[in-house]
């Protein structure tokens, strides 16, 4: 038995999902409880109006669907005491529900149920913070109650699946011309034909490749300017394998010569960033040169106050 279920904050795409019949499948509504319409559409708008209206929430539907292996069977009792668990479980017995079942000609029959998230008696929407842990609970026990097989992913044959770079250090390699297959060739060459850390250090330097050690792990590898973890590069090898082959290099050693080095580097950046803001504004901003005969006058003495004279048409003072 498969549980699955998730929030939903758009009751029209809900709708229309729930309603869609595909090839040789058959979908009719199974129940509507709590709802003032009589159609799945309108029930499921009126709920979403309802909870966003009294809630701030905005996923205010929860949905979930029910399935079993092609082969097995389970009638309709069931399917319902299956459902009464799982309600219980979530939180949701205060609130409206929809059941929607899908038939297949081939696959047998899986339901869908849609809850409001919204609770009439708390006023408030339904916390679903273990819902995925309650899915699995209620799968295994009622695997065990009617005799199902627990239907689980197939092997994978101890293969892992292909591991990739953040999309940040894509895109930052293809806009500094770096290739990233180019290089987890050019490791994996490395890995394989040698046996030591050294010797594979120094087969990447003349690739001009270099592997330093990194700020939050032992190693990486600086190619193009960027700082990336070689074991993303490697789909065949685990950090711990990784960390074994580097054993005899010492690393307190080249940590310490990669920060001398950075020190270096960042004197002689401040340095160079000084001298270029210094020329700059000598070439933006040239010092003023003196006029010829002009000399730059001291404070004046103080000057008597001279009372202006008030006879009738005496200009003077």
């Amino acid at each position: 038995m498969i549980i699955k279920g998730s929030e939903h904050n758009s009751a029209r795409n809900l709708s229309r999902y729930l309603l869609t019949e595909k090839a040789n499948e058959t979908c009719r509504l199974w129940e509507l409880r709590d709802s003032a319409s009589d159609t799945l559409s309108k029930s499921l708008t009126d709920w979403e109006l309802i909870g966003r209206c009294k809630t701030k929430g905005s996923k205010v539907l929860y949905h979930a669907h029910i399935r079993v292996c092609d082969d097995e069977r389970m009638n309709e009792a069931q399917w319902h005491a299956t459902i009464e668990a799982l309600e219980q479980k979530l939180g949701f017995a205060n609130c409206p529900r929809a059941i929607v079942a899908h038939e297949h000609a081939q696959k047998g029959l899986h339901v869908h149920i849609v809850w409001s998230r919204y609770d009439q008696e708390r006023r408030a929407l339904v916390n679903l913070g273990n819902d995925h842990q309650h899915h699995h609970s209620v799968a295994r026990q009622f695997e065990k109650q009617y005799g199902l097989r627990p239907a689980v992913a197939p092997a994978n044959d101890n293969k892992r699946r292909q591991r990739r770079l953040p999309d940040r250090e894509v895109r930052a390699m293809k806009e500094r011309g770096g290739d990233r297959e180019q290089l987890a060739k050019l490791l994996k060459a490395a890995w394989e034909s040698t046996d030591s850390g050294e010797e594979m250090r120094a087969m990447l330097k003349a690739l001009k490749i270099e592997m330093v050690p990194g700020d939050r792990r032992d190693w990486v590898v600086e190619y193009k300017g960027q700082k990336i973890n070689p074991v993303r590069l490697l789909p065949d090898v685990r950090a711990a394998r990784f960390r074994e082959r580097m054993k005899d290099v010492d690393l307190e050693a080249e940590k310490q010569k990669q920060r001398e080095a950075d020190a270096v580097k960042k004197t002689f950046r401040r340095k160079a960033k000084q001298l270029i803001r210094d020329e700059v504004q000598a070439a933006v901003q040239p010092t003023p040169t003196a006029r010829k005969g002009f000399r730059k006058s001291g404070p004046r003495p103080p000057q008597p106050r001279l009372r202006r004279k008030l006879h009738y048409g005496d200009p003077g003072i």
